[in-house]
């Protein structure tokens, strides 16, 4: 198998990492990667605490979906980056909308960016299965892969069927979601019909539609077209949630992590608090899973430990990093130091982080929870000192995305009645107000991992 080469001879490899949301680990995974030796450009949204630090390039990626696939195509286009790194869902398919653009010949050089996308992320399948739940447990099935009971619901009436010969608790998922937000754990009949409305509803016409006009953006206006993603019903397995972030080429497993978790943001959120495990069945599992589908870069697998048999089952893959690749124990585990080595040309560096424990507590995750957490003392706390920009942008919680402007405007209605009085706004007060959008709130977000 062949290895990457560098675009350009002689210079470090670069990465351009497209973030649309503004998650922590994104931030911590482009200072990695920098701290390697890889040259990387950041295209974020403009409160991202990327714009901060140095070392790494960053540029707007804009509030659209039109600016963002703009800005890729600039980047690209001005100077051939070595890897794309979609750090979240959005990106993943502003790539995947410009990977068919590309396949279809649009575009000025529309066979570069087909080819760099491919060796991006692998084969389209990558598009498909990490956000269609259902498939991808399907076809883990038919690989004789572990994983829970899970059926198609189409309609209220094969919910009920499913539901009367199952037992509680169940699973509702919908695809295309990440986070937990799309997820629901139902205990009784009832919670699970006003589970699948809220999630149909969610995924409807009239959601894109809100959502059209609360972010200004006409893209969401796709969901009035498409057809509504498939919700799934799926075995609870009782146990604990664990993970395998893995770094890949073209379907070759270069290095992982595996994971459980011990705490978690919410029920069905992200893990704050790991503990790194030796589990060759979900190794086994990722492994089969990226050689099937031809898989490149960075991949999570998300796996249930069954409490009473400690099997895996595999419920769900992210292909995007998670919040874990930044870590690294040894060789086998360290994912951004098996990138560099698909460089053999160029020199590069990677020191392995001294973790004395094998219980981490990642920052700023767990410190955000809860501040005053035992694991913050027992656990090795995943703060990288040596970047004081980075601990000093993510010492309080911040909100994934600015705020839209109808919560601008509810912000303005809670405003004291004082500044109420005139009739119109004055020009200070909406200045004050945009500023006061733009700051990171106390609002903690599903999902990272």
């Amino acid at each position: 198998m062949s290895n990457f080469q560098p675009s350009r001879q002689g210079s470090r490899p670069s990465v351009v990492v497209v973030a649309t949301v503004h998650w922590a680990s994104t931030t911590r995974l482009c200072l990695s990667l920098a701290e390697s030796g890889f040259e990387v450009v950041a295209l974020a949204p403009d409160d991202h605490a990327l714009h901060g630090l140095s070392g790494i390039v960053v540029r707007s990626i804009g509030r659209t979906r039109a600016h963002g696939l703009s800005e890729i195509t600039r980047t690209v286009e001005s100077r051939p980056p070595d890897l794309l790194v979609p750090a979240d869902e959005r990106a993943i398919d502003f790539l995947r909308i410009l990977y068919r653009r590309a396949i279809g010949g649009k575009g000025r050089n529309a066979g570069q960016m087909a080819a760099l996308i491919e060796a991006s992320l692998g084969s389209p399948s990558a598009f498909v299965f990490a956000a269609q739940k259902s498939r991808l447990v399907s076809l883990a099935q038919r690989e004789g892969l572990l994983v829970p009971t899970t059926n198609v619901v189409d309609d209220i009436l094969e919910l009920r069927r499913l539901v009367a010969k199952a037992q509680f608790p169940l699973v509702l998922k919908r695809d295309g979601s990440s986070g937990g937000q799309g997820v629901r754990i139902v205990s009784n009949a009832a919670d699970a019909e006003q589970s699948f409305v809220e999630l149909r509803t969610s995924a409807g016409p009239r959601a894109a539609v809100k959502m059209a006009l609360k972010k200004l953006d006409l893209s969401y206006l796709d969901g009035l077209y498409r057809k509504r993603p498939a919700i799934s019903l799926q075995e609870y397995i009782v146990g604990r949630p664990a993970n395998r972030a893995v770094v890949c080429h073209r379907g070759e497993v270069l290095a992982g992590l595996s994971v459980e978790a011990l705490q978690t943001m919410d029920a069905t959120g992200p893990a704050t608090v790991i503990r790194v495990i030796d589990s060759p069945e979900m190794s086994d599992a990722a492994a089969r899973m990226v050689r099937h589908l031809g898989l490149s870069g960075f991949v999570g697998f998300d796996f249930m430990l069954e409490a009473a048999t400690g099997r895996a089952y595999l419920i769900e893959m992210n292909g995007r990093p998670t919040q874990i690749c930044h870590l690294a124990l040894d060789a086998d585990s360290d994912m951004i130091g098996a990138l560099a080595a698909r460089f053999p040309s160029v020199a590069l560096r990677r020191t392995i982080p001294n973790i004395d424990r094998r219980t981490v507590a990642l920052f700023p995750q767990e410190s955000w929870r809860d501040p005053d957490s035992g694991y913050l003392r027992s656990a090795f706390h995943d703060v990288p000192w040596q970047v004081p920009e980075f601990v000093a942008a993510y010492c309080s919680p911040v909100a994934p995305e600015p705020s839209d402007w109808v919560q601008i405007m509810r912000r303005y209605a809670r405003e004291p009645r004082r500044i109420l009085r005139g009739t119109t706004m004055s020009p200070s007060l909406v200045a004050n107000l945009m500023h006061q959008s733009a700051k990171p709130t106390a609002r903690i977000v599903r999902k990272e991992m």
